[in-house]
């Protein structure tokens, strides 16, 4: 076997921190959109109590690739919230009616005690760990 076939495939650059926060954001802004959140809600989620900062987010991630100046703790948040849409999609892969209302619908599991999962996502970074959480339980994961 000749050395030239023993090479590894050449490895694809690293994307940047600030790249991936661009696109989180931008994927955070359709999802928000896909779940019907008003912007209180949904700067809540991202944790981000100023509307003006909220809209200058949203405005730099769409007209640029990458994004500067998310915090750990925003960062974190996307995450979160792109983890919870995407198990989301997972348990529900035949209803996108059921998908996209299932954040605001109350909920009979222990966890919500009724109330709907977008209450406890709201209500902190934990709130949404542990929806988060709940979900991969439920995929059995």
């Amino acid at each position: 076997m000749p050395a030239s076939a023993l090479r590894k495939p050449p490895r694809a650059s690293p994307v940047s921190e600030s790249a991936q926060a661009g696109a989180g954001l931008r994927t955070f802004a359709r999802i928000a959109g896909r779940w019907k959140l008003p912007a209180t809600d949904a700067m809540a989620l991202l944790g981000v109590e100023s509307r003006s900062t909220y809209y200058e987010l949203l405005k730099r991630a769409r007209g640029s690739r990458e994004l500067k100046g998310l915090s750990k703790d925003q960062l974190d948040r996307l995450s979160y919230v792109l983890g919870i849409y995407e198990a989301i999609r997972v348990l529900f892969p035949h209803s996108e009616e059921t998908r996209d209302g299932w954040v605001s619908r109350a909920n009979s599991a222990p966890m919500f005690g009724g109330r709907s999962p977008l209450e406890t996502m709201r209500s902190s970074m934990i709130g949404l760990y542990q929806t988060l959480a709940h979900l991969a339980a439920a995929r059995g994961g």
